[in-house]
């Protein structure tokens, strides 16, 4: 008994953690809908102060490598994360668990905001040259 629990409960974190697949719907998140569903530009102005604060993450990716701040970022759930990604060369972004997808156009930056709501640790990577972001923990 004891060890089919610790199956399952293996099984579901490793369900929880693969998250590959269509983008999410918009709830939650800023910027424009691709006609396939991905985010490509962000809507409104930056919020700042008080209950509205965004937690920022701002990466730049140049000849494949990943430039940020921290390697995880830790935010409270329920915080709006906005996440700012420069690369040098076309790309897509994904954060893994919330299955939010981000095409990005060289030297453009590219916006992705979200509540964060889904507590965990999330692998932010890009698809393409498969360099891994940041890690976004939730808690």
């Amino acid at each position: 008994m004891r060890r089919t629990l610790v199956t399952c409960v293996v099984a579901g974190t490793l369900t929880l953690a693969a998250g590959c697949g269509e983008p999410a719907g918009d709830a939650g998140g800023a910027g424009n809908r691709t006609p396939s569903g991905r985010v490509s530009a962000p809507s409104e102005a930056p919020r700042t102060g008080g209950d509205n604060a965004v937690t920022q993450v701002t990466a730049t990716v140049t000849k494949g490598k990943v430039h940020t701040a921290s390697g995880r970022v830790k935010v409270k759930r329920g915080a709006t994360v906005r996440i700012t990604i420069t690369s040098d060369a076309a790309d897509e972004f994904h954060l893994h668990g919330y299955d939010r997808e981000l095409e990005l156009a060289p030297g453009r930056p590219g916006t992705l905001e979200l509540t964060a709501d889904t507590p965990g640790v999330f692998e932010a990577e890009l698809h393409h040259s498969g360099a891994r972001v940041f890690e976004l923990q939730v808690g």
